[in-house]
């Protein structure tokens, strides 16, 4: 069963999971009631939680994250856990699976503030929770299967989890399909690789690093994020995806750099109209061949709007005027001025951009 969370980029988790080791803790054992009172995200997302079982599972993991980033792990399980209890009866056994698995992890997260002389304990009741959520879920939700293979990794071996692990991963990467965006995978490579270097496979470990992107396995956090950065591409928000916002008449690219590419096909089909130029253009150029290839019989580029003469709306304007020598552009009448003070800023790299970009190509039109 395919559960679809599509969560935000702000889900950035401070897992620390290696308090399930023993490492020390800021937090107390004891809740505070008031502690959340300046943080008025976490606030406002327990109230949304607190109405009623969310339709998206959303709301649910970007609480859970709240609660992680403010190191209120132990108050956490208990606010899901008390809403499991009020909602039971109107979900699910996915919708179970899921508030179990958030209870999981924040449970795991909280270990290091449980005592030693209970710890043990602590940990194998989460461990059953994990594996509740499991059952409920049929084990073919990704969400449920990736919290349980990270928990299960970081686990000591006394707890013997190294099988359990290593299959819950694997899954994920057999069903990555199934993410809820490709970011989901950065941790699931992570930890193929710590369970390859535990066993001594020095290869694998580190052909399973390369793919999660990170540099070495000493990172202190856990991003959960569809954004990307990369030293020659830049930044990007989200994965690439070409999305026909009309079938056959307007086409959204995202994910190729900073910004969007928009594409729309005129009414008699004779013409294709950019949106925009995108901050380089090398990043148009990508993302240009990228829509051709998904809809080779597109007519000619013609036409590019420019919305405005912000730095990532057109930087990449070069590649497209290098398409068609009788190409268009259309752009606000203010545009010298918006681009001379981005120059004088030094947001645009380019001079030659720049130069262009004022050029006589442009047909200024105030109205747009």
């Amino acid at each position: 069963m395919k559960i679809p969370i599509y969560l935000s980029a702000v889900l950035l988790l401070a897992v620390s999971l290696a308090t399930l080791r023993g490492a020390p803790s800021t937090e107390s054992s004891g809740v505070d009631s008031s502690s959340g009172s300046g943080l008025p995200e976490l606030e406002y997302l327990k109230a949304v939680n607190r109405v009623a079982p969310a339709r998206d599972p959303e709301l649910l993991f970007l609480l859970m994250a709240q609660y992680s980033n403010a190191n209120m792990q132990g108050e956490g399980a208990e606010f899901f856990s008390a809403r499991l209890k009020e909602f039971g009866p109107r979900l699910t056994d996915a919708q179970k699976a899921l508030y179990l698995s958030a209870i999981g992890l924040l449970r795991a997260q909280h270990a290091s503030s449980v005592s030693l002389l209970h710890r043990i304990g602590y940990v194998k009741d989460t461990m059953a929770i994990l594996d509740q959520a499991k059952q409920l879920s049929g084990g073919q939700v990704f969400v449920v299967n990736w919290i349980a293979g990270i928990v299960h990794t970081e686990l000591p071996n006394f707890f013997h989890q190294r099988t359990a692990a290593q299959g819950e991963l694997a899954w994920c990467v057999e069903n990555a399909d199934k993410a809820p965006h490709a970011g989901w995978l950065r941790e699931v490579y992570y930890h193929l690789g710590k369970l390859a270097l535990a066993d001594g496979e020095q290869a694998k470990a580190q052909e399973y690093l390369r793919r999660s992107g990170y540099k070495a396995f000493d990172r202190p956090i856990t991003l959960i994020t569809s954004f990307s950065e990369d030293i020659a591409s830049g930044h990007a928000f989200v994965p690439r995806r070409i999305a026909e916002i009309v079938p056959g008449r307007v086409y959204a690219l995202s994910g190729f750099e900073f910004t969007e590419y928009y594409f729309v096909v005129s009414d008699n089909g004779r013409e294709l109209i950019g949106i925009d130029a995108g901050t380089r253009a090398d990043s148009a150029k990508v993302a240009y061949e990228a829509l051709r290839a998904y809809a080779p019989s597109l007519p000619q580029l013609t036409s590019v709007l420019i919305t405005h003469s912000h730095w990532d709306h057109v930087g990449g304007h070069d590649y497209f005027r290098a398409l068609n020598p009788r190409l268009r552009f259309y752009a606000r009448s203010n545009r010298k001025k918006l681009l001379a003070k981005s120059t004088r800023r030094g947001i645009l790299v380019s001079s030659s951009s720049v130069n262009a970009s004022v050029s006589t190509t442009y047909a200024a039109s105030s109205r747009m």
